[in-house]
C-alpha cells in the first residue's frame, strides 16, 4: 500500500503533533563574501556558515541575488544575481555555477523559489520577469512570463519571490529600494504574472531595510523576510484575492559583517531512536536508516533509505503515526523492540542487493502531496530484514526514525 493512501486514511486518527525532528531554520546567500548562511528566527541565533565557491555579488547593484531550498536533494539554489548554483549544507557542490539563458541585459536574477509541486525551479529577475526552470542540474528553462513589475525611476524593483502551494499563493517583494517602504505584490501560482493584490510589510521593533529575500512556511502560514540583516516572521492568513497580515515577529542581525541577498526554509532534520539488531541467519551490520531527501509536501521523489544492510535480504519499512517512542514493543521472532508508534502499515518488501555481507541497501518511494492537513503531521518509520541462509529465517532491525511533513 503506497503511503499517501496510508496517510489519507490514517488522517482522521492523528492526535496532537509531538516534537519528531530538528527545527527547521533560515538559509540565505551572503553578498560580499559568498556564503551559505544558516540562521534560526526564533531564537535569534547565527547557527553557520560556510563559504559558496560562486563570484561575489560586491561590485552589483544591491539588490541581486537569490536563494531557495530543493528538497529533492536536500540542497540550497542561490544566485549572486548573474549566476546559478546549487550547494550542500556544508556548501559541496551540488551542481556547478551556470550562467542563466534566459536572463536579459542589464538584468539580474533578486528572488528564487523551489515550487515542489511542480518541482521547478523559479527565479525573479530585476526587469520583473519570471522565469521558470527545472529543478534539475543543470536546471534548464522551461518559459517565462512579465510580472510588469519593472525597475522604476523611484527605485521600484523585485528583491524577493516566495510560494505557498496550499493556498496558490505567490510573493513577490517589490520596495522602493533601498529605504522606501517595501511592498509585497501577490499573484496566484496558476497566473504568476498577473499580480492580484498587494500590501506591505508591517513595521518592526526597529527600522527594516528594503527586503532582500522572502521564504514561505505555508504549512504554518508564515511569510520570512530579510532586508540582509534582519528577520521578520510574519503571520498571514487568506482571503482570496487578499493577504491578511497577521502578528509579526522580528530578529536583529545575527551577523552584521556581510548581508544575505536571499533568504530560504531550510526544512528540519530527523531524530533517531535505537539501534540495530539481527538473529538467526542475519549478520549483525549497522542497519541504518535514514531519510533520502526532505519531507516537504509536493516532494514526489520523497524517499526513505537503508545501507549497511545484511545483502540479498528482504526489507519491510514499518510506519508509524506519531514519533518513535520508547521501550517500544518486543514481538517475538524479531530481535529487538519496535520503536514505530501506532503501526499504520508496511512498505516493500524490497530485496537489499549487494555483494558483501553488509554492503545490502534499499529505498522505499513515498510520493507526497500537497493537501490540506498533513503539514506538521508527524511519523515514525523502521526497518525490518528478513533473512534465508542454510534454511535458517533470521530478522534485522534497523534504528528507528521520527520525522514530520512540512508545507515549506
Amino acid at each position: 500500500m503506497k503511503l499517501t493512501s496510508l496517510l489519507a486514511i490514517a488522517l482522521p486518527f492523528l492526535g496532537a503533533v509531538l516534537p519528531a525532528q530538528t527545527p527547521d531554520h533560515l538559509v540565505g546567500i551572503t553578498r560580499n563574501m559568498p556564503g551559505l548562511r544558516h540562521q534560526s528566527h526564533n531564537p535569534c541565533m547565527l547557527l553557520a556558515q560556510c563559504p559558496v565557491p560562486m563570484p561575489s555579488s560586491a561590485a552589483l547593484p544591491l539588490f541581486v541575488g537569490g536563494t531557495a531550498w530543493d528538497p529533492v536533494r536536500s540542497g540550497a539554489w542561490v544566485s549572486n544575481g548573474i549566476l546559478l548554483a546549487k550547494v550542500d549544507d556544508n556548501c559541496g557542490m551540488q551542481c556547478p555555477p551556470m550562467p542563466i539563458p534566459t536572463l536579459g541585459p542589464n538584468a539580474f536574477i533578486t528572488g528564487m523559489e523551489v515550487v515542489e509541486g511542480l518541482n521547478e525551479l523559479w527565479l525573479i529577475d530585476s526587469a520583473g520577469f519570471l522565469h521558470r526552470y527545472s529543478n534539475t542540474c543543470p536546471a534548464a528553462p522551461l518559459g517565462i512570463c512579465n510580472t510588469g513589475l519593472a525597475q522604476t525611476a523611484i527605485g521600484n524593483v523585485t528583491t524577493g519571490l516566495a510560494v505557498d502551494e496550499l493556498n496558490g499563493i505567490v510573493f513577490i517583494s517589490y520596495p522602493i529600494f533601498p529605504g522606501g517602504p517595501n511592498r509585497i505584490v501577490v499573484s496566484l501560482l496558476a497566473a504568476p504574472c498577473v499580480p492580484v493584490s498587494s500590501f506591505f510589510l508591517p513595521p518592526c521593533f526597529a527600522p527594516f531595510g528594503a527586503v532582500l529575500g522572502l521564504a514561505c512556511d505555508w504549512g504554518n502560514r508564515i511569510l520570512y523576510a530579510t532586508d540582509g540583516g534582519n528577520t521578520m516572521a510574519m503571520t498571514y492568513g487568506w482571503a482570496p484575492p487578499m493577504v491578511i497580515v497577521g502578528p509579526v515577529t522580528c530578529c536583529p542581525a545575527v551577523a552584521v559583517a556581510d548581508p544575505m541577498i536571499g533568504l530560504a526554509v531550510r526544512p528540519g532534520r530527523a531524530t533517531s531512536v535505537g539501534g540495530p539488531c539481527a538473529n538467526g541467519s542475519c549478520a549483525p551490520c549497522p542497519q541504518i536508516h535514514t531519510l533520502r531527501n526532505d519531507p516537504c509536501l509536493g516532494n514526489a521523489q520523497f524517499a526513505l533509505g537503508l545501507d549497511q544492510a545484511p545483502a540479498n535480504a528482504l526489507t519491510l519499512l514499518a510506519i508509524g503515526t506519531g514519533p518513535c517512542f520508547v521501550p517500544g514493543i518486543i514481538a517475538p521472532p524479531l530481535c529487538g523492540p519496535l520503536h514505530t508508534n501506532a503501526l499504520l502499515g508496511t512498505l516493500g518488501p524490497n530485496l537489499t542487493g549487494g555483494f558483501g555481507i553488509c554492503d545490502g541497501s534499499t529505498s522505499f518511494n513515498v510520493p507526497l502531496p500537497v493537501a490540506a492537513g498533513l503539514a506538521g503531521q508527524v511519523f515514525s518509520s523502521q526497518c525490518v530484514t528478513i533473512c534465508l541462509g542454510g534454511g535458517v529465517i533470521g530478522f534485522g532491525m534497523s534504528n528507528c526514525l521520527s520525522w514530520q511533513l512540512q508545507g515549506n
